[in-house]
């Protein structure tokens, strides 16, 4: 007798500060969660820390009243959510937001988290929000970040830029965000493979270290080089994966080739793998992450390779 394994519901988390940013981030969610007939998962994190305890009464009435606001918002969210054909769960909790978000994703099981760069409090353009760095750095599953400004889902994501360094992680992180992006009435999107490197100065042709340097045709040499493997990996995907992929060589600070790339190709999002080894690659975001998160022109998903590898991916079954 044969078994059929029953799949359980995938689930998308979109964290909310009740800003216009995060609001921009529940409608990818919502796009997202119809797509794929996910189930949505509201949070909304009320930090009290550093709530005044000189004024008694005053001090207990208070968070319950701003609860009650908060999860009256949740419940119009929802019902918004509804109106455009995906139902929603919600939740308000007491705490420090990144945790609750990633502690919130961990207890739903979630798919996949989408949330805001940035919300109510100020941050300069040059510095990602603390609690998006946070989840992006901490989350057991991929992350959505949303900008504001950011263009508003389209009914169909065109095309998207993925980075890769010739890694597993790299791969992985493009296979995550095509099971994510790829619905059952919707054909693939385009995918611009793109390696960066970078020439560092010590090593360029104005080097302080003058006749020492090498010479343009080593650079030429790495050029080749980099070309015939992306080349590789380029059709390599294609064949796996049935998609279309433009293989893209480019010299330049990797941060900053990626989001001109992103600007000048016009893509609907990024795809980045960070490498979630052990140690501090479990604390800090990499730099070409973060700096890419921080400055790109639309969503940017993030993908751990050491996440559960049962994200449960589709590709492989289609």
């Amino acid at each position: 007798m044969q078994v059929v394994e029953e799949r359980r519901a995938r689930t998308v988390v979109a964290a909310t500060d009740l800003s216009e940013t995060a609001n921009a981030g529940v409608r990818w969610a919502v796009q997202l969660a119809r797509k794929k007939g996910f189930a949505l998962h509201l949070v909304h994190a009320l930090n009290l820390a550093g709530w005044t305890k000189d004024y008694g009464e005053f001090e207990a009435k208070v968070p319950v009243q701003l609860e009650d606001a908060a999860r009256q918002h949740l419940v119009r969210i929802a019902r918004e959510t509804q109106q455009q054909g995906v139902a929603a769960t919600w939740e308000v909790r007491i705490g420090q937001p990144s945790e609750i978000v990633v502690a919130e994703a961990q207890r739903v099981d979630a798919s996949l988290v989408v949330l805001g760069s940035s919300g109510h409090r100020p941050v300069e353009p040059a510095f990602l929000g603390s609690t998006a760095k946070r989840v992006v750095q901490r989350a057991s599953c991929p992350v959505l970040t949303v900008h504001p400004g950011d263009p508003p889902p389209p009914k169909r994501v065109q095309s998207i830029l993925a980075a890769t360094d010739f890694s597993d992680e790299a791969t992985w992180a493009l296979r995550v965000s095509l099971d994510l992006l790829i619905g059952a009435d919707s054909s693939h999107p385009k995918v611009i493979l793109l390696h960066a490197y970078h020439v560092p100065y010590e090593f360029s042709m104005d080097s302080i270290y003058g006749p020492a340097a090498p010479d343009a045709s080593v650079w030429e040499a790495v050029a080749r080089e980099v070309g015939s493997r992306l080349e590789g990996r380029a059709q390599a995907l294609e064949a796996e994966l049935k998609i279309d992929v433009v293989p893209l060589k480019l010299g330049g600070y990797p941060p900053q080739v990626i989001v001109q790339q992103a600007v000048e190709a016009e893509v609907d999002w990024i795809v980045l793998g960070t490498h979630g080894r052990t140690g501090l690659a479990h604390v800090l975001l990499g730099s070409t992450a973060e700096r890419v998160i921080q400055e790109a022109p639309c969503p940017v998903l993030t993908v751990r390779r050491s996440m559960d590898e049962s994200t449960h991916l589709d590709l492989e079954r289609r």
